[in-house]
C-alpha cells in the first residue's frame, strides 16, 4: 500500500515538475513559427517594393501572397490571440507585433511599410483567430502617385 502512495505522489511531483516546462516548450513552438512566417512577410514585401513597378491603369498590380499561420493551443504550441501589422506614419516601415494567449508578446520590425487594403489610408493589418491567413501584398499607387506596399485576404 505505501509502494502505490508513494508512485502517485512521485507522478504527482513529476508531473508538476514537466507542465511548466512543456507550457514553455509551447510557446517556444509559436514564437518560432510566427517569427518564420513574419520574415517570409517581410521578405516579401522588401522584394515586391524593391523590384516591382506600379503597373498602368488596366493592368494587373504586383502581387506576393503570404501565409501566416495562426497556431490554436495544444500541448505543443499555445494560442495567438491576435497578431498586428502596423504602418509607421513617418517612415518607410511597419511594426509587427504578436501577443499569444499566455500574454508573451513580441514585435518587429518590417522593412517595407504595409498599410491594410487601402493605399490612401494607415489601417494596420489585423490578424485574430486560429489558422492560416493568406495576405496578398500588391504594390499599389496612393494619392501622391507614390508605391505602397497594400494587404489584403487572399
Amino acid at each position: 500500500m505505501i509502494r502505490y502512495v508513494l508512485a502517485v505522489i512521485l507522478a504527482v511531483a513529476l508531473l508538476a515538475i514537466a507542465v511548466p516546462a512543456i507550457d514553455h516548450a509551447a510557446t517556444l513552438n509559436t514564437e518560432r513559427t510566427l517569427d518564420s512566417d513574419l520574415a517570409a512577410l517581410d521578405e516579401a514585401a522588401t522584394s515586391l517594393a524593391a523590384t516591382d513597378e506600379l503597373s498602368p491603369d488596366g493592368h494587373p498590380n504586383p502581387q506576393r501572397v503570404v501565409t501566416v499561420t495562426l497556431p490554436t493551443r495544444s500541448m505543443t504550441t499555445t494560442g495567438v490571440d491576435h497578431v498586428e501589422i502596423v504602418p509607421h506614419e513617418r517612415g518607410d516601415f511597419s511594426t509587427a507585433r504578436y501577443v499569444l494567449e499566455d500574454g508573451t508578446t513580441r514585435e518587429r520590425t518590417i522593412d517595407e511599410r504595409i498599410v491594410w487594403d487601402d493605399p490612401a489610408a494607415t489601417e494596420p493589418v489585423e490578424l485574430g483567430g486560429s489558422g492560416e491567413r493568406r495576405l496578398a501584398l500588391t504594390l499599389r499607387a496612393d494619392p501622391d502617385g507614390d508605391a505602397v506596399v497594400v494587404a489584403s485576404e487572399a
